[in-house]
């Protein structure tokens, strides 16, 4: 060991070396945890002398720079007192300025912890403790609560709003409330406000109508709450048939090539086209689409159910499509003879599909058990003209007929023999009293009928016995499908 001037040169064994100056302190971690100071040596006039308790593998004299070597290669670093450098017995290093006063003291848990003297600073001697190279600044915003977390005493009327009460509203009211503030802007546009109120809100909002090829129309049951910006559904890359609706989503058929099947929401014009199935469904297939939102359900995933007969043979077959596979399933066992008994639409409710039969009965298939049956249609249900729904949570079959001028009765057939439940004699003031044209749309509630006179649509409230006319433009031939003003999210495939 030579000195030189004011520069020392020393040899470490291990891999630490750094070139010091008197104005500079390092601190090294050691494998047994202790640590040690040398004594600075003479500046401008005055000794500093500062005891030492490390030991290492060689001398070590001080002077106003020092360089440290090994092997060959050396590091020089500057650091100045206000510096604190902390090194890992692993070969791992860290350093961060440190304010003396902002030091993080924390009681020590491993045996060999020491405390040394801060450096002499402004005529002072502060003590400060070191238990491992480790350590820990006091930050004021650790424990800040996220932007969109708000503590239960600092919600606002708007925050219990946004939360509880948005969730529970149709689509054309959450666009129109997204102009409100940038913050609900976000928070409607958001997937997770979509998924809740895709369970949260499930009324019927209205009707998509459509008469043989003609493009689609939506029928509300209020123009102020309810809507969709795109009604005749032009958004999809082709002419479509409406073929099923169930909470909010739409399954339509192309009209030209292929017949490919689309799944969309009119509320957001998202939508996806489905693979081909392996059967044919014919031109006019009996096929459902079956959704079911719930908590669980992130994904909105959905299936969609053809019942289908084969060339030559009375069996009608089954296919499934589902959106968690993204492919079409045949269960090969599950087949039921119908002679020559055609389907007519469907309908979907408790993981059950149904669809009425040109024999009088009702073909049923189980979606989850994946098992098929038939329930009996009421009497009579050729000659009069009806509909398969739900109403006050069970499966019906509701028939309208005309009596006399201006009186109609309406029967609801429910139970698993489809016995007569209640039978409503209605008077509507028609301004052509002489039509004999009625039929029964599917029910939006378990209190509210939906009946078509000639042209005009009524809405009865078999509770309160009132009647109201929804619209004057109804088609007696076209298809009625209830559509509820969903914001659930369709994910392109």
């Amino acid at each position: 060991m030579e000195h030189e001037g004011s520069e020392m040169d020393y040899t470490f064994d291990d891999d630490s070396c750094e070139m010091i100056t008197w104005g500079e302190f390092c601190v090294t971690d050691s494998d047994d945890g202790s640590f040690s100071r040398e004594s600075e040596p003479h500046r401008d006039g005055v000794e500093c002398t500062e005891s030492s308790d490390m030991e290492n593998d060689g001398g070590l004299d001080v002077g106003n720079e020092m360089e440290c070597s090994d092997g060959g290669s050396s590091l020089s670093e500057k650091v100045n007192w206000e510096k604190l450098r902390l090194t890992d017995s692993d070969g791992e290093d860290s350093s961060e300025k440190v304010d003396w006063e902002k030091l993080c003291l924390t009681d020590s848990d491993r045996e060999g912890s020491s405390s040394e003297n801060k450096p002499l600073k402004n005529g002072k001697e502060e003590r400060f403790q070191v238990r491992s190279p480790t350590y820990q600044k006091q930050r004021s915003d650790v424990f800040r609560m996220p932007m969109h977390i708000k503590r239960k005493e600092d919600l606002e009327v708007k925050d219990v709003v946004k939360e509880h009460a948005l969730p529970f509203l149709p689509a054309k009211s959450l666009m129109r409330f997204k102009a409100v503030s940038k913050d609900w802007d976000s928070w409607i546009s958001s997937p997770f406000l979509a998924h809740k109120q895709s369970y949260l809100f499930q009324d019927v909002s209205g009707f998509f109508c459509q008469l043989d090829n003609s493009d689609p129309i939506f029928m509300a049951l209020d123009q102020s709450a309810y809507g969709v910006p795109s009604p005749h559904l032009g958004f999809l890359p082709e002419s479509v048939l409406i073929r099923s609706s169930c909470n909010g989503l739409l399954l339509c058929q192309g009209c030209f090539g292929e017949n490919v099947y689309y799944i969309c929401n009119p509320a957001t014009k998202e939508w996806k086209m489905l693979p081909q199935p392996s059967f044919y469904h014919g031109s006019a297939p009996a096929i459902v689409l079956a959704f079911e939102p719930s908590v669980l359900n992130i994904a909105a995933h959905f299936e969609v159910i053809c019942a289908f007969t084969l060339m030559d043979v009375p069996l009608v077959c089954f296919e499934i499509y589902s959106s968690e596979t993204k492919s079409w399933r045949c269960p090969a066992e599950n087949v039921v003879e119908l002679g020559n008994s055609a389907l007519k639409g469907g309908f979907y409710m408790n993981r059950v599909t149904y669809w009425e039969t040109t024999s009088g009965n009702i073909l049923a298939f189980d979606m989850k058990n994946e098992v098929c049956g038939t329930l009996p249609l009421p009497p009579g249900s050729n000659a009069v003209e009806g509909v398969l729904t739900q109403m006050r949570g069970e499966l019906c079959y509701i028939q309208a007929q005309y009596q006399n001028r201006g009186i109609y009765s309406i029967g609801i057939h429910g139970g698993m023999d489809m016995s007569l439940k209640q039978s409503i004699v209605l008077g509507l003031e028609h301004p052509d009293m002489v039509t004999r044209t009625c039929r029964v749309l599917p029910c939006v509630d378990s209190d509210t009928l939906m009946i078509l006179v000639g042209s005009v649509v009524y809405s009865y409230n078999v509770r309160d016995q009132k009647a109201k006319v929804v619209s004057r433009e109804g088609h007696f031939r076209a298809r009625y499908l209830p559509y509820v003003n969903s914001l659930v999210s369709v994910a392109p495939e």
